[in-house]
């Protein structure tokens, strides 16, 4: 990431901490309350204040007169706030009683793979109207996933508010040949780095746990960023979690052993990161990340190490698709993979990669200053 001073006065980022830095001193239901329930959260953070220059944050939880003061521009990282799953109705309530000026990125629909057009509920679109009402000025004001998203906005009547520019995280690395580095370095699958999935998401079962046993025959990790209890297990603290949901745990990603054995396997292979930039570095050790995590796949290949996300959901597939993200469709694997399928399962086009990348940067920045906000030198 590019040093350069930038300055967005009055701006502030509206949501978590991009890092946790005194995580070992928390509690596993502080740490994941702080990330806000889920580690990848950090990812998108992190590379937002980066760019911004936004090290101050008010919390999405923090009393609303953190934010009252008429006249600042709060910037909010986004995750997959649209869809049948959740109602912002709180949130479209909290913001209305502010002064605030807002621009939002990143901001995903959830749905199916098929990417059904999900029926939001009208708390959720009173929140997206709040949000429309804080532009700084005439241009859009929110940045959504891919083109799913968008077909979701428009039909709820915000197609002239969104602008399509994938995840934040695509920039996080400012080499312009990153796409052609990741082509080189790839020579064959050694060591592996899988990205957990949920353990209640039962129809991954079986590929979670050939992913799973693949990562410990090579010595490698299970990268654990939700919910709580996989997060806990990540860090070691297997008191924190109760012997029934450690089972559970258990019968999704590692069924032939038996608790005690998966404990010791926790304990050699599992991790949890609550600090992007140490996330990165650990991923830098292996020759391949694989996983159904969007944001762990983006950071392993920010630091230059291949990686493929198993897509699962439209929130998944689309941002593979916008980002030109190595991918696999879920459906299509759910026998399960086997370590010797991996290398020929790696299909990326590095030069196409780094022009979709430098478009994308192209109009991001666009993006940025047309709702008055500079950003650092994205792509060098």
């Amino acid at each position: 990431m590019h040093e350069g001073v930038i300055k967005n006065e009055g701006a502030f980022l509206f949501g978590i901490s991009p890092s946790l830095h005194n995580s070992a001193l928390l509690s596993s239901a502080d740490c994941y309350r702080k990330v806000g329930e889920n580690t990848g959260n950090l990812a998108f953070h992190w590379a937002i204040s980066q760019q911004l220059g936004l090290f101050d944050n008010v919390e999405w939880s923090e009393p609303d007169a953190g934010f009252h003061a008429g006249g600042r521009l709060a910037v909010m990282p986004c995750a997959n706030q649209v869809g049948v799953h959740i109602d912002m109705q709180h949130e479209a309530t909290r913001i209305a009683g502010t002064q605030m000026k807002l621009v939002a990125l990143g901001l995903g629909a959830q749905s199916n793979l098929d990417m059904t057009i999900p029926n939001v509920p009208e708390g959720t679109v009173a929140w997206i109207r709040e949000l429309v009402r804080r532009a700084p000025g005439a241009a859009p004001n929110i940045s959504v996933r891919g083109e799913f998203s968008r077909r979701v906005m428009e039909s709820l009547g915000f197609a002239d508010n969104v602008e399509v520019l994938g995840c934040p995280t695509l920039f996080i690395n400012n080499d312009p040949a990153l796409g052609e580095k990741l082509t080189a370095r790839f020579d064959g699958v050694d060591r592996v780095c899988v990205v957990a999935g949920h353990y209640q998401w039962k129809e991954l079962a079986r590929l979670e746990a050939s992913l799973a046993s693949i990562a410990a025959a090579t010595d490698g990790a299970y990268v654990m960023q939700s919910p709580f209890e996989m997060v806990a297990l990540g860090r070691g603290d297997l008191h924190a979690v109760s012997d029934q949901v450690i089972g559970e745990c258990r019968d999704f990603c590692a069924p032939h052993l038996d608790v005690g054995q998966f404990k010791a396997w926790l304990m050699r292979h599992a991790r949890s990161f609550f600090d992007v930039s140490a996330w990165m570095e650990y991923m830098r050790r292996y020759d391949l990340v694989i996983g159904a995590r969007i944001h762990g796949i983006m950071l392993a290949l920010q630091a230059g190490i291949p990686a493929i996300c198993i897509a699962h959901d439209s929130r998944t597939l689309e941002l593979c698709q916008i980002m030109k993200v190595p991918y696999l469709n879920a459906r299509d694997f759910g026998g399960g993979i086997t370590k010797s399928q991996l290398a020929g399962l790696w299909q990326f086009d590095g030069a196409e990669f780094d022009r979709n990348r430098r478009e994308l940067a192209q109009r991001y920045r666009d993006f940025l200053n047309r709702n008055g906000l500079a950003c650092r030198t994205l792509i060098e």
